[in-house]
């Protein structure tokens, strides 16, 4: 492989994995919009958010989650969006761990589009470990290469991407990782 064609390859990975995660984020705070009463309960149980502020906290993570979502999409904010992106997934993985490790295994942390009452485990630590890494693998290649918009193929296939996510996020919740996880 050339240097050009690696850079051509390198730039379309990272403009497809922008847009996955830019599409991801944007759904993210779609959901919790159109469902507040669910996103509110997660809000106050699993980020032990007081009740009073849970709508403003709320509106903010929407709003982290939509900026960070539209940056990914635009090749000026992309590296931004990608590191905004990082924090958010960070701050869910640390308030899973906080969870898991509080004994609070049952509690619905919101993470996922449809109603869950899987216990928190491996697998949603590991998820989130991937989205921050996948996050920061963004920023790095949108800091050292120019960045382009993404193209309707390119979305085209983060939405397929973002339904394979959806469905794996079933299918683990039907059928727990670990042995340890079952109901």
């Amino acid at each position: 492989m050339t240097a050009a064609t690696t850079i051509g390859v390198v730039r379309l990975l990272a403009a497809q994995a922008a847009a996955f995660l830019a599409l991801l984020l944007i759904a993210s705070a779609i959901h919790k919009l159109i469902r507040p009463a669910r996103a509110r309960a997660a809000v106050v149980e699993f980020a032990a958010i007081p009740q009073r502020f849970a709508y403003l906290a709320l509106i903010a993570v929407c709003l982290a989650e939509l900026m960070a979502g539209f940056g990914l999409l635009s090749p000026a904010g992309r590296a931004a969006g990608a590191l905004l992106a990082a924090l958010i997934w960070s701050g869910y993985l640390a308030l899973i761990l906080r969870a898991i490790l509080q004994g609070r295994r049952y509690v619905d942390c919101g993470c996922s589009f449809g109603h869950s009452v899987r216990p928190l485990g491996a697998y949603q630590a590991l998820r989130g470990a991937m989205l921050i890494g996948l996050a920061a693998l963004v920023a790095m290649l949108s800091a050292g290469f120019e960045a382009t918009t993404p193209t309707a193929t390119e979305l085209l296939a983060a939405a397929a991407f973002l339904g394979l996510y959806a469905a794996l996020d079933q299918a683990v919740g039907a059928q727990p990782l670990l042995s340890g996880e079952r109901r």
